[in-house]
């Protein structure tokens, strides 16, 4: 399983090898905190306070307001341990505080980057992984997806499906207020969201550590020294001499996906009658972002599996599903980019 999550960041980083044919090949900026003596890092622990919009995801007993805490609290403190940084947080309390007046926080102690520490859900429960929002435009783009390749990695190494790295615009700009805001006061800022409180994939993930919160923490502090090529006397650790992804600032807005899959063909499906095994040929593709995950349905759509991972290498491919009861006939598949915009396939009778 390792070995496909590192198959699917070497995807990603040959995505931002893609992407970069479209800027300028002199635009590139160094990172951002090349020539400092000391990095100053906001983290923002999402949600606060009370009110459902303040909860943040409330799931399988687990509240996302308390667990950003929990997130930010390890990750400040393991953080403190390197050599000339300064660390900041928004709030260290379970109190409101808007999102303007987060970004205004991060500006006033003149913050080199703010992480926004989130956790996920989605409306019909059917997805899973990690991702990184970061801003559409200029160097606040190129910054982002930086450290977004480093976040990934470190993601991908804990066992965690990689969603992507992300943009998402909206009428005033970046969709996400946080993001907004920031690029506006001037204030580098991602959101990174560890995975999903409503998926059981995901949860049996957070489940099987001792303490999921501290290793996401030591997993984003880890990132996060890689990419300012940190040092830390006290751990022994020394990233100074990590490269990170270069990505030129782009000469136009990173707008996301807005389209569907153009290809979802399902070419064959054959049944293993003693194990009930269903043998099923997929071809599957998006000119605009990469497909991330296939589910089945055995009833023409009606009633859909659990989101499967995509080979993120292949356009077609030969999956095994599992028919518990051994007795579906047909077989329809639905795929998701990205963006989760879904196309689905033809019908095929299972032979």
């Amino acid at each position: 399983m390792r070995n496909r999550f590192k198959t699917i960041v070497s995807v990603i980083m040959l995505s931002v090898m893609v992407f970069a044919l479209i800027f300028t090949s002199n635009s590139a900026t160094a990172t951002v905190s090349a020539a400092k003596d000391n990095v100053v890092i906001v983290l923002d622990p999402g949600h606060g306070g009370t009110g459902d919009r303040n909860l943040g995801a409330q799931y399988n007993g687990i509240s996302e307001k308390e667990i950003t805490l929990q997130v930010a609290n390890y990750l400040k403190s393991y953080l403190d341990n390197f050599d000339n940084v300064t660390v900041y947080m928004t709030r260290t309390t379970d109190t409101v505080v808007s999102l303007e007046d987060r970004v205004k926080y991060a500006k006033s102690v003149n913050a080199d980057f703010m992480y926004s520490i989130h956790f996920n859900a989605s409306v019909e429960h059917d997805l899973c992984g990690s991702e990184v929002w970061v801003s559409a435009y200029d160097s606040y783009y190129e910054n982002g997806y930086e450290f977004a390749c480093a976040e990934v990695e470190e993601l991908s190494n804990l066992g965690l499906y990689i969603r992507g790295i992300k943009t998402r615009l909206g009428s005033k700009g970046d969709y996400y207020g946080i993001i907004r805001h920031a690029r506006n006061y001037g204030v580098n800022a991602v959101i990174i969201e560890h995975c999903y409180l409503d998926h059981p994939a995901d949860l049996a993930w957070l489940r099987s550590q001792e303490d999921p919160y501290k290793t996401l923490a030591v997993a984003d502090a880890t990132a996060i020294a890689k990419y300012f090529g940190l040092k830390s006397t006290k751990l022994g650790l020394d990233y100074s001499t990590y490269k990170n992804v270069d990505i030129p600032t782009p000469t136009t807005v990173m707008a996301n996906d807005l389209t569907a899959p153009t290809v979802c063909t399902l070419n064959s499906a054959s049944k293993n009658s003693s194990t009930g095994d269903i043998t099923a040929n997929i071809t599957a593709s998006d000119p605009d972002s990469p497909i991330i995950y296939y589910r089945y349905s055995f009833d023409g759509g009606t009633n859909w599996s659990f989101v499967v991972a995509w080979d993120r290498t292949k356009t077609t491919d030969t999956v095994v599903i599992k028919d518990p009861t051994n007795k579906a006939t047909s077989l329809t598949i639905q795929v998701y980019n990205q963006y989760d915009l879904k196309t689905t396939s033809n019908t095929i009778s299972i032979k």
